[in-house]
């Protein structure tokens, strides 16, 4: 998601094509085409510029609903919208332009969830996080955590400093909606970010941008990128 002013002026966009299966953007009043992913122009008078980004939530409408019950929902029109019900299923079969890599560490398809902080960047296999609906992490000497909500799907991502200590988050088992505790304090907190209970009730975890993403396409515009890997118990000696 991307501010639409540069400049002082407002730029309007529409659909102009799709770059390996990247969304690509023309502004109507430069004419320059944009890749969605990076927010920068790659064609016409603005080449090279970038848009700013803006936090964004990647969650089910039931979670963001039960947060904001006052939301409104755009509605799109169907008799003007060229996007056909079986859009999603087709672009899945879609062929991936990007060569897959002999020594590739994973399939193309693989879903991660790509974070980028101070020009580091680190991907995180979905299915790792799956598994315990939070991920700990140090990522250019920030300390993050990756949580998972109790759906199954949405994910937020927060820097763990509070004041001037680190939690550590565990989640908590039998809570609906989920809970994370700190084993510091005992403090819990919310997939907002908020604790509500404990030593730290009342304070808030900085939510830290991050995208959810195809592994094929994420190497692709962050080639130095990591991979996280799940931590794994040592084998037993015999």
């Amino acid at each position: 998601m991307w501010e639409r002013a540069l400049d002082g002026r407002t730029l309007r966009f529409r659909l102009i094509g799709i770059n390996n299966q990247n969304f690509l953007m023309e502004d109507l009043e430069t004419g320059s085409w944009w890749q969605q992913v990076t927010g920068r122009a790659i064609s016409g008078p603005l080449t090279g510029r970038a848009l700013t980004p803006v936090l964004h939530d990647e969650v089910t409408f039931g979670l963001w609903r039960a947060e904001h019950p006052g939301t409104r929902v755009l509605g799109l029109d169907g008799d003007a919208s060229q996007i056909k019900a079986t859009w999603e299923d087709s672009t899945a079969k879609a062929r991936v332009v990007t060569p897959v890599r002999g020594d590739d560490p994973m399939p193309p398809r693989t879903l991660v969830i790509g974070v980028t902080i101070d020009g580091a960047s680190r991907a995180y296999p979905r299915e790792s996080l799956a598994a315990s609906r939070v991920i700990l992490d140090d990522l250019a000497g920030t300390p993050i955590a990756i949580l998972e909500a109790d759906d199954g799907h949405s994910v937020r991502v927060f820097s763990r400093r509070v004041d001037e200590q680190t939690v550590e988050l565990l989640r908590k088992v039998d809570t609906s909606p989920v809970r994370f505790i700190d084993e510091r304090t005992g403090s819990e907190f919310d997939f907002m970010g908020r604790a509500v209970t404990g030593p730290l009730a009342g304070r808030r975890l900085t939510r830290v941008p991050h995208l959810s993403d195809y592994w094929f396409d994420w190497h692709e515009y962050h080639p130095d990128t990591t991979i996280h890997a799940a931590w794994q118990p040592r084998a037993a000696r015999p």
